[in-house]
């Protein structure tokens, strides 16, 4: 019978190595997907799952409700996944990218929701680091500005301009992406037909 999540936390105290593969495969799939975010590649984002889980073994005795174990694991990620990156998170220059020529009455919003996730994805990976992890903290975990500041090691004046630039790079990035293939398709030329000779 399937052990429920308050069984696999008593195993893990008693340092039951069956508990401890049983909480990761149940919850490193989606947690993964939230190391994707704040990093660039999947060994990247596996290092950091590899280290965050460590911490959540070595600190399941502080965890006081059950119930908050997924929220609680989850901080420990986007913790793990920021300080992973410390080092190259001073806020990047406007020269990254030639964003600011967005329209500003473009909603983020609206773009994000037309495009496809992995291409959202994909977007936010090709960012300068800090863009990417202010994004992360403040639009899909609901951190502060000032909050977010305070995981990255950066002031909070910094941490609202590089979230300003950074959804400013995220929308111009997924425009460009959206109208890439219309413009290949155009460019492209005929190809030639079996038998015949291109010139």
């Amino acid at each position: 019978m399937e052990q429920n999540d308050a069984q696999i936390i008593e195993g893990c105290l008693r340092k039951d190595e069956r508990a401890y593969r049983a909480l990761y495969e149940r919850y490193a799939p989606r947690l993964y997907g939230l190391c994707m975010r704040y990093t660039r590649t999947s060994a990247a984002a596996e290092d950091v799952l590899h280290d965050g889980f460590i911490k959540v073994f070595e600190n399941l005795h502080r965890l006081r409700d059950v119930k908050l174990l997924e929220p609680w694991m989850r901080r420990i990620m986007v913790f793990t996944a920021v300080n992973a990156q410390r080092h190259e998170l001073p806020v990047a220059n406007s020269s990254e990218a030639n964003y600011e020529c967005v329209d500003e009455n473009v909603s983020v919003d609206s773009v994000v929701a037309s495009v496809d996730v992995s291409l959202l994805l994909d977007a936010m990976r090709k960012m300068p680091p800090s863009f990417r992890t202010v994004l992360n903290l403040c639009e899909v975990e609901g951190y502060t500005c000032e909050e977010a500041a305070k995981q990255m090691g950066i002031k909070p004046s910094s941490a609202r301009s590089a979230l300003v630039r950074a959804r400013k790079m995220l929308v111009k990035m997924l425009l460009d992406r959206q109208q890439k293939p219309e413009t290949e398709s155009n460019n492209e030329s005929p190809t030639a037909q079996p038998g015949e000779c291109e010139t």
